[in-house]
C-alpha cells in the first residue's frame, strides 16, 4: 500500500485571483517610512514598545539575510519573500513552520514561517534559485510572476498585489496551515 499525500490548502489555493478595486486603492493610499505609516493626511506613528501579534513580513532580494533566520523562531504571522536572497544558508527545513510565499519575476537576470516565493517568469537565477532553496520547506509556495524581473512588484504591480492580496487573505482564513 501506498499512501500519497494530498497537496496542503497552500498549496490548492488560487493566488491569482482578481482583488476588489477598493483593496487595490487603498494599497496605493498607503505610504510607509521608517516609524510611521501615512494613509493620505493621517499620520499613524508606530512606537516601538508596541507589542504585535500580527506581523506578515514582506521583504525582497538581499534583506531576506536579515529575515530568513527569524522565520524558524516563529515570530512572523506570514512571509513573502521577492526573489530572496541567502536563502542557501537555511538548514533544517521541518523547523521553519512560518508560511512563506516566494515570488519573482520571469525577466530576472540579476546574479549574485509561512512563506510564498514570488518571482517573475523572466527571473534566471536568484528567483529560481530561492525557489529550488525554500521548496522542501513544509508551509511555503512558490509563485512566478508574469512579465516581471527580479523586482517583480515594480514592473507587474497588479499580478504581484492579487497574489499577495489572496495570500494574505488565505493566511487570515486559514491561519493554522
Amino acid at each position: 500500500m501506498v499512501l500519497v499525500e494530498s497537496p496542503s490548502l497552500l498549496d490548492r489555493a488560487d493566488l491569482t485571483r482578481p482583488i476588489p478595486d477598493n483593496v487595490r486603492k487603498l494599497a496605493e493610499l498607503v505610504e510607509i517610512n521608517e516609524k510611521r505609516v501615512q494613509v493620505r493626511v493621517r499620520i499613524v506613528i508606530i512606537y516601538l514598545f508596541i507589542v504585535l501579534y500580527t506581523v506578515i513580513v514582506v521583504c525582497a532580494s538581499m534583506s531576506a539575510q536579515y529575515v530568513l533566520p527569524l522565520l524558524a523562531r516563529d515570530v512572523f504571522v506570514c512571509m513573502v519573500g521577492v526573489a530572496p536572497s541567502n536563502t542557501h544558508e537555511i538548514g533544517q527545513p521541518s523547523a521553519y513552520k512560518t508560511p512563506i510565499l516566494v515570488v519573482w519575476g520571469e525577466w530576472n537576470r540579476m546574479h549574485g514561517s509561512k512563506a510564498i516565493i514570488m518571482k517573475g517568469d523572466r527571473d534566471t537565477s536568484l528567483g529560481p534559485t530561492a525557489a529550488a532553496n525554500l521548496r522542501p520547506l513544509p508551509n511555503s509556495r512558490l509563485q512566478k510572476i508574469p512579465s516581471a524581473g527580479h523586482a517583480c512588484y515594480l514592473n507587474n504591480p497588479r499580478a504581484f498585489q492579487e497574489v499577495c492580496v489572496n495570500f494574505f487573505e488565505l493566511i487570515r482564513n486559514y491561519h493554522s496551515l
